[in-house]
């Protein structure tokens, strides 16, 4: 069975929007869980990196400031991906040129 070149930016487009939404959901529940985190910073722990998070500043790990970036670049990386297929699919063309409804009969 073979594929289209359509179909298949057609799924992949799928698949990069599917990471899209799970990057940002989990981004936005870390950056939740950072509510709780120290105002001051505190070495001992490792917290040292400042974050603004719900408008408070908080000290988070260098190891949550990276795992943060490349949840970004995953979001940023997958939204690329999914312009690119919406475009190679035709999803994109259909989303601005609808199909027209037929024309009620005449009486």
């Amino acid at each position: 069975m073979m594929l289209s070149r359509r179909t298949i930016f057609y799924r992949t487009g799928q698949l990069a929007g599917l990471v899209l939404v799970a990057s940002f959901w989990w981004w936005g529940l870390r950056q939740m869980n950072y509510v709780g985190f120290s105002r001051i910073p505190l070495p001992q722990v490792g917290q040292i990196v400042p974050v603004k998070s719900k408008g408070i500043v908080v000290y988070i790990t260098t190891a949550d400031a990276a795992l943060d970036q490349m949840l970004c670049y995953v979001g940023i990386g997958s939204e690329i991906i999914v312009a690119i297929c919406l475009v190679v699919s035709g999803e994109f063309s259909k989303m601005l040129n609808p199909p027209k409804p037929p024309l009620p009969p005449e009486l």
